[in-house]
């Protein structure tokens, strides 16, 4: 009987709300995993505040694009009254990276200015130095598509949609 019980114990058998419990653990973990994962607009602008602060320089504006349509996008720009040298650039993406912003992709910049593309969680960053026709400085401009808030919804079918023939009986 002893036997039983233990082959029991280590088959899961007889038991079933084990197997159950298990799988919801599961599904649970992996939710608060997406919910950690997910990037925030407050998080991407605690980021650019960071990156911008470590710049030493400048002032910075980080205007709320969610009152121009963009809820999910950060606009950052962090003026400066000539261009900013390579190590103030090097010292904003120290930061960046340390904050999770991978895959730095160097893009080619007109007017001798630098520029970068970056990743982080379903996000993309272009951070841009050098000078600009509305001056000098570094520009911040991240977009994602999940970013804590909801999205506009998009119409139903029925409204976008041409009505459809008239069936003749």
């Amino acid at each position: 009987m002893a036997a039983i019980a233990v082959m029991t114990a280590l088959t899961g058998c007889g038991g079933g709300d084990s197997v159950d419990a298990a799988g919801e653990r599961t599904t649970a973990r992996a939710a608060e995993k997406a919910a950690k994962d997910e990037l925030t607009v407050d998080a991407v602008r605690g980021d650019v505040r960071s990156a911008a602060k470590a710049a030493g320089i400048g002032r910075l504006s980080l205007p709320d694009m969610s009152k121009a349509g963009s809820p999910c996008r950060v606009l950052g720009v962090l003026r400066t009254e000539d261009a900013p040298k390579r190590e103030v650039v090097d010292s904003v993406s120290v930061v960046l990276k340390a904050r999770g912003w991978g895959r730095m992709e160097r893009m080619s910049a007109e007017d001798g200015g630098q520029a970068w593309h970056l990743e982080k969680n379903g996000w993309d960053m272009f951070l841009g130095a050098g000078k600009f026709p509305e001056g000098a400085g570094i520009v911040f401009d991240a977009s994602g598509k999940a970013c804590g808030v909801p999205m506009p919804s998009r119409p139903a079918a029925s409204e976008t949609a041409p009505p459809e023939r008239p069936v003749l009986p």
